[in-house]
C-alpha cells in the first residue's frame, strides 16, 4: 500500500480490515495483515482459524465481504486470481493439483506459457527453445529432472508435491503461497521440502500455511498466529515459542517442543 504522500510502498503485500462471512459464520474477522518482501512468513493455528480462507482471499479465489488488499502498492481487492497471478502472486494447495494425464514437463510447460503469454508482444519469448529452456530450469532446480517423461498422476505424492511447487514457481511470482506443503511427506521428504523453501526464499516472499511446529520454527523470518477469525499473536519464531496466548489457543502445553 503507498502512503497518503504517494511514497513507495512499505509492504509487498497488506490487508486492512478484511472480513469474510460464509453463511453468517465469521471466517476472517477484520484483518490487518502485512508481508514484508523477501522473507518466509508463516501463518499458524488451529483447524478453523481462518488461515486458508485468508489465504484465498489474497490469491483471489475467495471475495472477501469487507476490507482492502494491496500487493506491491497496487490495490488488487477487485482483480480476479489470474489476474493477480500475472502481477506476481501464485499458490499451491493442501491438496496437490497437478494433470495427472499429462507428464511432468508438459504440466510444466503449461505453467511456462502461461507466465510468458503476460508478454503478448514479445512473440520471441514463445519460441519453442526458450519454452523448453525455462522447463528445465524449474526441473533442476526442484529435483524433478529424472522425471520428466513420467505421467504427472504415476509420481508418488511426494514428488506430486515438488511438481505443484515447480508449476508455482514456473509463473515467476514474486510471492508465493504455499498451503500445508509437508501435509502427508515422510520425514526425509520434509528435510528436503525444507531446503527447497531456503531456496526459493533466496529470490521471492513466501507465505507459509503449516502445522508441522519443526518446519514453521526452523523457516520462518516472522509468524502470525491465528485463532477464530482473529490474529491474536505476530512475532519472530523465539517470541511465538513462549507467548502464552500462543499456547493456550493453538499449541498446548510443551507442544513446541515436541
Amino acid at each position: 500500500m503507498t502512503d497518503s504522500l504517494g511514497q513507495n510502498p512499505v509492504h509487498l503485500l497488506e490487508t486492512i480490515g478484511l472480513h469474510r462471512v460464509f453463511d453468517g459464520l465469521v471466517a476472517v474477522s477484520s484483518v490487518d495483515f502485512q508481508l514484508h518482501e523477501g522473507e518466509i512468513h508463516a501463518l499458524i493455528g488451529p483447524n478453523g482459524a481462518g488461515k486458508t480462507t485468508l489465504a484465498g482471499m489474497i490469491t483471489g479465489r475467495i471475495r472477501p465481504t469487507s476490507g482492502r488488499i494491496f500487493f506491491a502498492g497496487q490495490e488488487i481487492t477487485g482483480l480476479r486470481a489470474e489476474s493477480r497471478v500475472l502481477l506476481g502472486i501464485a499458490s499451491t494447495f493442501q491438496i496437490p493439483t497437478v494433470f495427472r494425464n499429462l507428464t511432468v514437463f508438459e504440466n510444466i510447460a503449461l505453467a511456462v506459457q502461461r507466465m510468458l503469454l503476460r508478454h503478448p508482444f514479445d512473440f520471441f519469448l514463445l519460441r519453442e527453445d526458450n519454452l523448453t529452456s525455462r522447463v528445465w530450469e524449474v526441473l533442476e532446480q526442484v529435483g524433478l529432472h529424472g522425471s520428466w517423461k513420467r505421467p504427472a498422476g504415476s509420481l508418488p505424492y511426494g514428488h506430486q508435491r515438488l511438481l505443484e511447487i515447480a508449476m508455482a514457481l514456473a509463473l515467476r511470482p514474486r510471492l508465493l503461497i504455499l498451503d500445508e506443503p509437508t501435509q502427508g511427506l515422510a520425514p526425509e521428504e520434509i528435510t528436503g521440502l525444507m531446503a527447497l523453501i531456503r531456496l526459493i526464499a533466496r529470490e521471492k516472499t513466501v507465505l507459509l500455511i503449516e502445522h508441522n511446529v519443526r518446519v514453521v520454527l526452523e523457516l520462518s523470518d516472522r509468524i502470525t498466529v491465528m485463532d477464530h477469525g482473529h490474529i491474536v499473536f505476530e512475532g519472530t519464531p523465539s517470541e511465538v515459542e513462549v507467548d502464552p496466548t500462543v499456547q493456550q489457543v493453538y499449541l498446548g502445553a510443551g507442544r513446541w517442543r515436541s
